[in-house]
């Protein structure tokens, strides 16, 4: 399947609207390191329950994701402001760590990629073929990077694509420690 064709059917597959507002909504209270991780499973996770279970979540290795019509698998990667810029200028290189040695750079290679890349940011989502984003894979200090030009991705959708709810508000730090406590009270004897 051609990648703009899969793109459209991501598209067709996928609540964008979800998506892009909860995005919106969590905004930067995800991005200290302690939080990070919560931040990538939030909107992981999203993805599979914004296309009603066709991008299964399946945190593997080098892959997020299994599209359960195709057997395809995705690796997910946020970008915020990645894609665009906060203006929805199109950026020229879309720049994505892909690999994250640790600071020991081991060249270019990634064992068992993923048939397709996903790159998403606040408004926007794009994705890439294996066999294509190969092309661009760069060496840096600490892993390894995609550097890709911005037409040769597929996008599955773009900012003014989606329908921005702003009343949506999310504190996921006070839902965080509800359910902390919450398990902590039922250890109770």
């Amino acid at each position: 399947m051609k990648t703009q064709e899969y793109a459209h059917e991501i598209k067709q597959a996928l609540n964008i609207n979800n998506y892009a507002n909860l995005v919106r909504a969590l905004g930067s209270q995800l991005n200290s390191r302690k939080d990070r991780f919560d931040k990538s499973d939030i909107i992981e996770q999203c993805f599979e329950v914004y296309s009603n279970g066709r991008f299964k979540y399946v945190d593997l290795e080098g892959r997020d994701h299994v599209d359960t019509k195709y057997n395809y698998d995705l690796e997910f990667k946020y970008i915020s402001n990645g894609l665009f810029t906060k203006a929805k200028k199109e950026k020229t290189v879309v720049k994505v760590k892909l690999k994250n040695s640790l600071g020991k750079n081991k060249g270019t290679t990634i064992e068992n990629p993923a048939n397709y890349y996903v790159f998403g940011q606040e408004d926007a989502m794009a994705i890439i073929n294996w066999t294509e984003l190969q092309n661009y894979l760069v060496a840096v200090p600490d892993g390894i990077e995609a550097h890709v030009p911005f037409d040769r991705l597929s996008f599955v959708f773009k900012p003014d694509e989606i329908i921005v709810n702003n009343g949506l508000q999310i504190d996921y730090k006070l839902e965080k420690r509800k359910a902390q406590l919450r398990i902590i009270e039922s250890a109770r004897v």
